[in-house]
């Protein structure tokens, strides 16, 4: 009789610890998480001169990824900026041509290009430096 008592009681405490478990928060990806896999969607798939030379310094890619929790988002903003078909939407300033610094520069760490990338249009718009939009929009991404 004490076998299946016993028996009872473990299912009992197994089906408790089980249900606690599934109650427990899940654990947050860590951002280095995702920063690596943004490094994986950048690195030899998106030209980083808007071209095709696909192979970028790696400290230029973890530049650009560093803190974003939207691990596609910062490559979508540098491809949106710096392909051919698009240079030129988005001026700052007198030059309509970007240098890749720069698009990384306002494209680091994104977790919305699109809106980054309007930021920084609606920036210039203003009249601000283009310098000064690339900090601002930065800020509130």
């Amino acid at each position: 009789m004490k076998s299946k008592s016993v028996r009872a009681v473990t299912y009992a405490l197994t089906a408790a610890i089980v249900g606690f478990t599934a109650l427990l928060p899940s654990p947050s990806v860590p951002a280095a998480d995702h920063e690596s896999q943004c490094f994986n969607e950048v690195q030899g798939k998106i030209p980083w001169d808007g071209k095709e030379k696909l192979n970028w310094d790696p400290e230029n890619v973890k530049q650009l990824c560093k803190g974003t929790t939207n691990p596609s988002e910062p490559g979508k903003c540098f491809l949106s900026l710096s392909s051919s078909h698009v240079k030129g939407q988005v001026s700052w300033g007198r030059n309509t041509n970007w240098e890749w610094r720069n698009i990384i520069n306002l494209c680091a760490g994104t977790n919305d290009g699109t809106k980054t990338v309007e930021c920084f249009d609606n920036g210039i718009k203003t009249g601000a430096d283009w310098r000064d939009v690339i900090l601002t929009c930065q800020r509130n991404s």
